[in-house]
């Protein structure tokens, strides 16, 4: 049963806001000494590029089997992926203390 509120409640209107583009975080590769159980996974996040806001509550977790991303005669081989695991493992070398 309604009953009037007095005064009103009043919500200001909220803005719209677009996010544009994906911001991609907690990159991590495990488990790659078992061909089965080797898994990427990533975080990507809306972000609006003007802002940089990112809209936490969309966040996407996706992970996959990592071995099939990189191995050229694999159905899921992407080239993209086995280029950046190759400058991942030239790079770390120089990296260490």
């Amino acid at each position: 049963m309604p009953v009037s509120i007095t005064p009103p409640i009043t919500i200001p209107a909220v803005q719209a806001k677009t996010f544009d583009e994906w911001f991609f975080s907690q990159f991590n590769c495990t488990n790659l000494h078992d061909p089965n159980l080797a898994t990427l996974s990533f975080v990507r996040t809306p972000r609006n590029s003007a802002t940089k806001e990112m809209l936490h509550s969309h966040a996407e977790h996706i992970s996959m089997p990592f071995w099939p991303l990189v191995t050229p005669d694999s159905p899921d081989f992407n080239p993209e992926a086995a280029a950046a695991m190759a400058a991942v493992l030239n790079v770390l070398p120089t990296l260490q203390p």
